[in-house]
């Protein structure tokens, strides 16, 4: 089944570390086609702004009112948490590291795609999307190895 996995360009992959910046995000937006592997980073960096944005919103309300400012270390550590997983994903942009079937693989790596693809659905944005779709996805997660 390996060679049923589409095999992203060093352009997409460039492309796809670029949609974790804000202006990839805005780049992605203006595109109505995009490959399988864009697409999959675009969900993910849709949702990893989702993401950090509501643990934000969180940290602020928690700080604003005083009796709950012992509590404030919890989102500032999911803020802190949500950056070190945003450089293993970017890490996986970069490697052309893209799960095709998000369904199969498993939560934590799919989090942000699922976040991103419920953010997309929410405001109807829809997307031409080529490429191959494997249903093998055994060797699409390798090991960080870092």
């Amino acid at each position: 089944m390996q060679e049923n996995i589409y095999l992203p360009s060093s352009s997409e992959r460039k492309r796809a570390i670029t949609a974790y910046l804000l202006v990839g995000v805005l780049f992605f937006s203006g595109k109505s086609d995009l490959s399988v592997y864009e697409y999959y980073h675009f969900k993910q960096a849709i949702g990893r702004y989702t993401a950090t944005m509501f643990f934000l919103l969180v940290l602020l309300f928690v700080s604003i009112i005083p009796f709950v400012r012992i509590l404030a270390f919890i989102p500032t550590i999911l803020v802190f948490i949500n950056l070190v997983w945003i450089g293993i994903l970017v890490y996986f942009a970069w490697k052309g590291v893209y799960a095709s079937n998000v369904v199969q693989a498993p939560w934590r790596k799919r989090i942000y795609a699922d976040i991103g693809g419920r953010m997309l659905n929410l405001f109807d944005i829809k997307k031409n999307v080529y490429g191959e779709i494997s249903n093998d996805i055994s060797s699409q997660f390798p090991p960080l190895g870092i």
